[in-house]
């Protein structure tokens, strides 16, 4: 049987692992991978998009259509009308919300790194698959799965 568990890297997978060994599964049988996440520069686009921070242009954009709803109504009353006033006050909205963002974000924020996930791949007889599967649930797995292998 071959038992794969997924785990943070933390001190539970070093107890999970010391844990297998007190059960009886050698160090041969053990095969441990640390994962690593996609680098920059193999990112697709919209993995790029979304880590470019365009809070900016959202809050500016809400500040703008706020504004502008406020500029149409008071310019039913004003001399320039209502879609003068409209897109003049959606201007000014969009200058004020991307202004207070940029003035409040920091300037220098960088991503937080993502922790790597670590896979353990575990090679054992049927008799010990259920106490496997209980050592990784046990010690912080985020999912474990089991494959049936025939012996040769």
């Amino acid at each position: 049987m071959i038992i794969i568990g997924t785990f943070p890297h933390s001190i539970e997978l070093e107890y999970a692992l010391t844990k297998l060994e007190s059960i009886g599964i050698s160090r041969e049988r053990l095969l441990v991978v640390c994962m690593e996440h996609v680098p920059r520069e193999f990112q697709t686009d919209h993995q790029k998009r979304e880590s470019s921070h365009s809070k900016g242009v959202e809050i500016g954009m809400a500040c703008a259509t706020a504004l502008s709803v406020i500029g149409t109504s008071l310019g039913f009353i004003w001399t320039w009308g209502p879609i003068i006033c409209g897109i003049i006050a959606a201007f000014i909205g969009f200058c004020l919300g991307f202004g207070i963002h940029a003035a409040f974000s920091k300037k220098t924020r960088q991503l937080p790194k993502p922790k790597a996930d670590v896979s353990v791949i575990v090679q054992c007889h049927a008799g010990q698959a259920g106490e496997v599967q209980r050592v990784m649930w046990a010690n912080s797995a985020f999912t474990v799965g089991l494959a049936r292998v025939s012996d040769e």
